[in-house]
């Protein structure tokens, strides 16, 4: 009996032994089993750690990227912009000249400013070109011209004038004459070179006035009045203020003439001069109407004279200062006969 009690015991205690073991050896697996659990969290904590960095870091290298990439677009924007801004101006001033170009033509076609007067300011040979109206493509102008020998002969009221009146065409910076209200048969052309007009005769103006007046030449722009340059040069008596008789000379012309006709050296010291003719033209007529003027157109073929009479009117409201014809006289110098040249 105490020997299978000996036993029973012995038994216990390898059971209580064992179970001590078993306890131990489970708590061990569970420290191990926990500790590993502790590890494996650890290097899962470090693996995610390292996964958030690696997307931080993938993070800002994108942002990196992108923020290059914006610089680079924005870069490229710039250029665009300075490349527009550049093609711009040039367009712009392409655009500047193309319109530039454009307003010429226009104005060269018909917008061209034709003023209001012109002058050629010539003292023997003044004349002025009066636009009196003015539309898209016509013009309607009056040109008043002159013409004397010299101051004597201006002085002596010899002076010729003639007139140019009508409606143009315009082309361009030229106006063509269309109408002629003169009835003269004179019609002319002008040229606008904006400082001055330059006039070109389409026909034979010779008809449009009185002997060596013409209308062509270049016209200054303004109304340049005609002066009183003629009277700078003394031609009288400054006592008695009488035209004083200069002695007799004979041209080369008159000298041919008269040796042509047969004329003696008592002859041509006999013959009247150019003021004795202009008198006694004035005595022929004996006019009473005011402003009347006599020029000296120069010799005729024989070697007479050739005067010219005309009346000097004033400018009015309705027209300009010009000269209404009365007729042409010869004067033979050494008999003083007068002709008139319309009744011959």
């Amino acid at each position: 009996m105490k020997k299978e009690l000996s036993g029973l015991l012995v038994l216990l205690l390898f059971c209580v032994e064992g179970l001590t073991g078993c306890g131990l050896l489970v708590e061990k697996e569970t420290n191990t089993s926990s500790q590993q659990t502790i590890e494996e969290e650890k290097k899962e904590k470090e693996a995610a750690s390292e996964q958030s960095n690696e997307a931080v870091k993938k993070k800002e290298d994108q942002s990196n990227v992108n923020k290059e990439s914006e610089e680079a677009k924005k870069a490229s924007k710039e250029d665009k912009d300075s490349q527009s801004q550049e093609n711009k101006g040039e367009k712009g001033s392409e655009n500047e000249y193309s319109s530039a170009s454009l307003k010429d033509t226009k104005v060269g076609v018909s917008q061209l400013d034709w003023g209001s007067a012109w002058t050629r300011d010539i003292n023997t040979d003044w004349a002025v070109i009066e636009i009196t109206e003015q539309k898209e493509d016509t013009i309607k102008f009056n040109i008043n011209s002159i013409h004397t020998d010299n101051a004597e002969a201006a002085r002596g009221g010899y002076i010729n004038v003639g007139d140019v009146k009508g409606t143009a065409k315009v082309s361009g910076n030229v106006a063509t004459q269309t109408t002629d209200e003169m009835d003269n048969g004179c019609m002319v052309k002008m040229i606008n070179h904006q400082s001055y007009i330059q006039v070109e005769p389409i026909t034979d103006c010779s008809g449009g006035g009185g002997l060596g007046v013409y209308f062509e030449g270049k016209y200054k722009k303004g109304d340049i009045p005609a002066t009183d340059w003629w009277k700078k040069e003394s031609s009288g008596n400054s006592e008695t203020g009488e035209p004083k008789e200069e002695p007799n000379q004979t041209t080369e012309k008159e000298q041919s003439t008269d040796d042509a006709e047969g004329a003696t050296i008592e002859d041509t010291q006999t013959s009247l001069t150019r003021e004795q003719a202009i008198q006694r033209v004035k005595e022929y007529l004996n006019l009473s109407l005011e402003n009347m003027r006599y020029v000296d157109e120069g010799d005729t073929a024989t070697g007479k004279y050739l005067i010219r009479v005309y009346q000097y009117q004033e400018a009015t409201a309705d027209s300009t200062e010009h000269e209404a014809p009365y007729g042409y006289f010869i004067v033979d110098p050494r008999t003083g006969e007068v002709t008139d040249v319309n009744n011959d």
